[in-house]
């Protein structure tokens, strides 16, 4: 990532180049705007980011800069340009037209449904961002309906600033993935890993065939408490780790999906019933979940008449480095 000099641009090309319009967004991060390019005129959200950063340096060392920076993938949000004036830092990402969080509630509201079709073509997308951060040495750590994205039947993951790299060490984190999202690993302060995105993949997929949320937890305790309701009380077959030793669990049988869902499929109980085990050991990976029965449709494609074709594309991203422009 490369800083401009104040020669090379002065503090009014942030608003020359962008027509600002409503906040779409909002967190602990900052928030997220919908702006015009006047340049290329296309839409496209502009994130500001609450804590000031003074230095190309400290940009780089961002985790979701550092991230988006590494890896390209149709199914992650792309990041078009960041620029920042005054130390407040502006990412400017590709637009989308709303989340999946918001299209479960306008579903919910109306009790529209979605079809099994439509839940595998959200958790295939899903799944495949998933696999291609994971392949790169990185895991979401806060996946939820709220932040993944949504444009037509297109489903894009998002938000990547809670991300962590695999071998990066970072210490155990009370606060990682939203609470109705968070795997039992980490609500009991245990060690984890990328099994807490399966987790939160089972959640997700659940919540698409039932427009609410699976375990709507309001503190951690009662979050566990949810989960036992539902997947049962662990035993000594599926523990989670040291720390549920030293944890009381109240005393529930498994309550099977179809006592709570009407008109789902065996392969996709049986999908969500692996993501959502509590030994994170037992869940599938993002290559074993996407060859599951329940993705076997996605694979099918039509015969096509033979044709020539040109070489093969080398896999792997050719992106070029995040252009970073800074005025202090």
């Amino acid at each position: 990532m490369m800083m401009m000099s104040d020669s090379e641009m002065n503090q009014s090309y942030l608003f020359s180049k962008y027509t600002f319009g409503s906040k779409i967004g909002e967190g602990s991060f900052g928030c997220v705007w919908k702006a015009f390019d006047n340049h290329s005129d296309e839409i496209v959200a502009i994130k500001v980011l609450k804590d000031k950063v003074y230095s190309s340096e400290e940009a780089r060392n961002l985790r979701e800069l550092k991230l988006l920076d590494e890896i390209e993938h149709p199914n992650i949000v792309q990041l078009k340009e960041v620029l920042g004036e005054d130390g407040v830092l502006y990412l400017v990402f590709e637009y989308m037209d709303s989340s999946l969080g918001k299209v479960i509630r306008d579903r919910g509201v109306k009790d529209r449904f979605f079809s099994e079709i439509e839940i595998r073509n959200y958790c295939f997308q899903i799944l495949k961002g998933l696999d291609y951060m994971h392949k790169n040495g990185w895991f979401h750590c806060d996946l939820k309906p709220d932040n993944i994205l949504v444009s037509g039947d297109l489903i894009k993951l998002a938000d990547l600033g809670s991300a962590q790299e695999f071998l990066s060490n970072t210490p155990y984190e009370e606060y990682i993935t939203t609470r109705w999202y968070r795997a039992p690993e980490v609500l009991l302060y245990s060690e984890y890993g990328s099994a807490i995105d399966m987790w939160a993949m089972g959640a997700i997929m659940a919540e698409l065939f039932l427009l609410c949320p699976l375990f709507p937890g309001d503190c951690g305790n009662n979050q566990l408490y949810r989960i036992c309701t539902i997947m049962g009380s662990p035993d000594d077959v599926s523990w989670v780790g040291e720390s549920a030793k030293y944890y009381r669990f109240p005393q529930f049988q498994r309550t099977s999906f179809d006592m709570i869902m009407t008109g789902v499929s065996e392969d996709a109980i049986d999908l969500m019933t692996s993501l959502l085990s509590w030994n994170p050991s037992k869940r599938p990976t993002t290559v074993e979940a996407l060859r599951h029965p329940f993705f076997k449709s996605c694979y099918e494609v039509q015969k096509l008449p033979c044709q020539s074709t040109g070489p093969p594309m080398a896999l792997g991203s050719t992106r070029g480095a995040v252009q970073v422009q800074l005025v202090v």
